[in-house]
């Protein structure tokens, strides 16, 4: 693949509106708001690096990783329902999974190559269909190499917990895309870094919203 090819095909995989569904979940930045724990920008940037970068960097990017290089259709099963049993949040776990298959299913539907068996599978219920997972997927059958997925991956995730912000009403969108500036040279080292030899995570505030979430009677994100 050229390289204008790879950029065009990461910039469609990490477009904000591409239709994966991410756009109806705030990985509990929601509670957190009506709370007023998450009030202004400053907070809004802390929360993104804090909570959101970090159980990125240590758990998805994992899970997308590993999924990117298994071969084994059974392997890859494997794979996705251990990445279910190390997601001990149910909100945050039904996110992944629904934004996993939104992905897939337009994928599917637009006709990217190499999905097809993994997504019959899901569509089965053999699999739930995580979205580190699902992206690792999406990203070899477009023929991206695994820095252009990570990198796809991590810019969708940021943007869209912006845009929640943004509709949360936190902060206008300027002030978005000036937190995701200031943001981005962090991202690269991070994406730099070796991914760790073993998942793990560690969010406790932003766990413990997405777990509080459905609480809230005027809920305008999943969660």
């Amino acid at each position: 693949m050229t390289d204008a090819l790879s950029t065009l095909a990461l910039l469609q995989i990490s477009d904000s509106a591409f239709p994966s569904g991410a756009f109806a979940f705030s990985a509990g930045l929601e509670t957190l708001v009506s709370e007023a724990r998450v009030s202004n920008p400053q907070q809004v940037g802390e929360f993104l690096e804090g909570q959101i970068l970090s159980r990125w960097c240590s758990f998805d990017r994992w899970f997308l990783t590993q999924a990117y290089v298994v071969k084994d259709y059974n392997d890859l099963i494997a794979l996705d329902h251990s990445c279910e049993a190390h997601n001990t949040i149910s909100g945050l776990s039904t996110a992944s999974c629904r934004i996993g298959r939104a992905t897939l299913s337009s994928h599917d539907r637009i006709g990217t190559p190499g999905i097809a068996q993994f997504y019959d599978a899901l569509r089965k219920g053999h699999t739930p269909g995580h979205a580190a997972i699902a992206q690792a997927i999406v990203g070899r059958g477009m023929g991206l190499d695994l820095a252009l997925v990570e990198t796809g991956a991590l810019s969708s995730l940021m943007a869209g917990t912006l845009s929640a912000a943004v509709r949360l009403g936190v902060l206008g969108a300027l002030q978005a895309q000036s937190i995701l500036s200031a943001i981005r040279p962090e991202l690269a080292r991070r994406l730099d870094d070796h991914c760790p030899e073993a998942p793990s995570s560690f969010s406790p505030l932003a766990d413990i919203a997405a777990m509080r979430h459905r609480q809230n009677s005027t809920r305008l994100f999943a969660v």
